[in-house]
This record gives C-alpha cells, sequence and structure tokens, in this order.
C-alpha cells in the first residue's frame, strides 16, 4: 500500500475531525442556542416526514396499512409542529433520545475500541466510548448542569471528542502508511529480492 494513498485518504478525516471540534466548541459556548436549535431541526424533520408519509400513505398494500400510514403521518407533522413552537417542548424530547444514543453509541465504540489493534488510534476510540456512555449518564441525572444547557454543553463536548478520535486515527494511518512504506522498501533492497 502506498504512503501517499493513506496520507491522501486520511486528509478529509482530519478535516472532519477539525470541524467536529470547531462545531463542539460552539455548541459548549452557546449551549442553550444549540439545544434548541437541535431541538427546532428534530420538528422540522419529523414535519417534513410526517408530511411525506401523510402525502404518500395511499402507497399501501392494505387499507389497514394506508390508514396506520396516515395516522402515523397526521402524529409526525402535530409533534414536529410542537417542537417547532414549542423548542423547550422538543429540547426535553430530544434530551430524551440523546441520552439513548450517547450511551448506546459509547457502548458500541468501546466494542469496536475493544476489537481495532494497538497503534490504531484504538485507545481513543475506547476513551470516546467511555465519554459518550458518561455524557449520556450526565444528561440523565443532570449533573453538573440542567436545562436547556446541558444537552448543548455535553453535545458539544462529544462533538470534540469525536473530533479528535477522528484526528487521532487519521494520523495513525498515516504512520501505518509509511511503515509499510519503509517494509516495502527494506524488502526491495534485499539481496536476494527479485
Amino acid at each position: 500500500m502506498d504512503n501517499s494513498l493513506l496520507a491522501k485518504a486520511s486528509k478529509p478525516v482530519i478535516w472532519l475531525g477539525a470541524g467536529l471540534i470547531v462545531l463542539g466548541g460552539l455548541s459548549i459556548y452557546a449551549p442553550q442556542q444549540s439545544g434548541m436549535t437541535v431541538g427546532v431541526l428534530v420538528g422540522m424533520y419529523l414535519v417534513a416526514s410526517g408530511l411525506l408519509r401523510t402525502a404518500l400513505f395511499w402507497i399501501a398494500s392494505s387499507w389497514g396499512s394506508a390508514i396506520l400510514r396516515l395516522l402515523f403521518g397526521i402524529f409526525a407533522v402535530v409533534a414536529g409542529g410542537m417542537m417547532i413552537a414549542d423548542p423547550a417542548l422538543g429540547l426535553k424530547a430530544v434530551t430524551i433520545v440523546a441520552i439513548v444514543y450517547l450511551i448506546v453509541d459509547g457502548i458500541s465504540a468501546f466494542v469496536f475500541g475493544l476489537s481495532l489493534p494497538p497503534r490504531t488510534g484504538s485507545g481513543w476510540v475506547l476513551l470516546s466510548g467511555a465519554v459518550s456512555v458518561a455524557l449520556g449518564i450526565m444528561i440523565w441525572r443532570e449533573w453538573p448542569l440542567t436545562g436547556d444547557r446541558a444537552l448543548g454543553t455535553l453535545i458539544g463536548i462529544k462533538l470534540a471528542m469525536e473530533g479528535a478520535t477522528l484526528i487521532a486515527v487519521a494520523v495513525a494511518f498515516r504512520a501505518l502508511g509509511a511503515a509499510i512504506s519503509r517494509v516495502a522498501g527494506d524488502q526491495a533492497q534485499s539481496p536476494g529480492s527479485e
């Protein structure tokens, strides 16, 4: 494998990691606004998906399925509208989803990190998983922050941690590419290699 190929492939990952760190910093800087923004965005998604579901309810295999699609579509539009109209209510709903997401994501990252070989950024993946679970539990327990600020601050920490992990893994892949190039170069120069 060519070192330049791994170096090129790692550049966008490093930029993504840097972007996540910046977004995390902004979320930490303005936690209430970032938390409310998430609630409104989820509300907008629910309204859009509910409208699509409602508009396309007739594409169903049976009348029962069509009625369920129509009802779920209407429910999504109403729930999304409520989240947009009352961002604090939406933020509470999003907070519950975020708690579940952070804990499940953290556990899966931790399990993935255990499966990685050493020197591939596995330590960072394990740390990211542990931080994610800890953040989920902190939001659930509402410590050390409460209310609207907790979600924005803790999600900001999560984003920054994910960014640092991506950068660490990309740097590890660059080092791996350099090591592979050195080994390939040594084998090509050794006597008896043809």
